[in-house]
């Protein structure tokens, strides 16, 4: 998403954004930092109710001064996405916002000629994912959905084998009481469909795409506290139906070899990959996974060693300001596309299929 004027920065407006959450706390942050408060500006948010766009907008007009040098007034939407795409003043439009509202919403966006970052999963189910990426080609908007991490395995020579492990503790204690809407049964995001999908999006923009899989899902529990913003228990206990464990392995289309493990609500988190070459062995453990209140794959703090030897990486805290800067500075090869989104969503496909049917699935 290159930007003609060097000298002007991209106007965002953010749909979804209040003063606390996944955003507030994630994506947000690195705008306001240089090398980023100099190519962005923060002009406009949209929430779904007045009383909580009017505090995002106050909270964001103070850090949007504050990184400008000068006053910045942040615009307060509320209701419908037109609103904000409609905005003269507004750029791109951000979307993050529950999975079962990103068509409506993101649709809004594309239909008003903005181009648009929407994050994974990019529609409630591959058919609303298939639908954003034909309607954004037609329209000609460009996009970016997740940051993927770039490791340079050119010391490897060829690869022979990956090995992909995460563990979350994520319902086996208190789950969050705002986020239970993801325990239903009805909605697609479980396991697979948010960390999975994550984890699987960065290990085939480093390795290539997967040519071939067999996957066995099970469910190892049958329901699951909720807790509250302070960790507390609320009392609530949900049942629970979707797996909690993911095995899947096969052929990448470099003839490589690969596993993936993934599981949730288990007494430990981990977080390994492996990958194996004719020439070197690349590394990427976190060795911090104590902590009770880490869940295993977003909060992982990772390090890296090639051949044994550590080799250093970004902040944790920059993690979504690299794809920031890759987005202004036009860099499409790092970040994802709508029709990364839609490859993504089949191979989880291809994952179910396997799983369901006992057979190995081309991909």
């Amino acid at each position: 998403m290159s930007h003609s004027n060097e000298s002007t920065p991209i106007r965002l407006g953010f749909i979804g954004l209040s003063a606390t959450g996944w955003a507030a706390n994630s994506l947000v942050p690195p705008l306001f930092r240089e090398p980023l408060a100099s190519k962005y500006s923060l002009v406009a948010v949209s929430t779904t109710r007045a009383e909580s766009a009017e505090a995002s907008a106050a909270k964001y007009s103070v850090l949007a001064s504050e990184a400008a040098g000068k006053k910045v007034v942040v615009k307060p939407y509320h209701g419908s996405a037109e609103h904000i795409a409609a905005d003269k003043d507004v750029d791109v439009v951000v979307v993050s916002v529950k999975s079962t509202a990103h068509k409506e919403t993101a649709n809004k966006v594309i239909d008003a000629g903005k181009d648009l970052f929407i994050e994974w999963p990019a529609g409630h189910h591959p058919e609303e994912t298939q639908d954003l990426y034909d309607a954004a080609r037609r329209q000609g908007s460009r996009f970016a959905l997740k940051a993927k991490s770039i490791v340079d395995s050119g010391r490897l020579g060829n690869i022979v084998s990956a090995t992909f492990n995460v563990s979350s503790i994520r319902g086996r204690s208190g789950y969050p009481d705002y986020a239970k809407y993801f325990l239903h049964p009805s909605t697609n995001l479980g396991l697979i469909d948010i960390f999975g999908a994550h984890g699987l999006d960065m290990f085939t923009h480093v390795l290539g795409p997967i040519s071939s899989l067999s996957a066995v899902a099970e469910n190892k529990v049958t329901s699951i506290p909720l807790s509250d913003s302070e960790d507390k228990p609320t009392g609530e206990v949900l049942p629970y139906s979707k797996p909690t464990q993911y095995c899947v392995n096969g052929l990448l289309a470099s003839g490589a070899t690969f596993s993936v493990h993934l599981q949730s609500a288990v007494s430990e988190t981990e977080f390994l990959w492996i990958i194996r070459g004719e020439k070197g062995t690349l590394r990427i453990v976190d060795e911090d996974m104590t902590d009770p209140k880490k869940f295993g794959f977003f909060d992982a703090t990772p390090k890296m060693y090639l051949d044994g030897k550590k080799v250093e990486l970004p902040d944790e805290e920059n993690r979504s300001g690299l794809l920031w800067e890759a987005v202004a500075e036009g860099r499409d090869e790092s970040y994802a596309s709508l029709a990364d989104a839609v490859r993504m969503r089949n191979v989880l496909g291809a994952i179910l299929r396997s799983s369901k049917e006992g057979r190995r699935v081309d991909v």
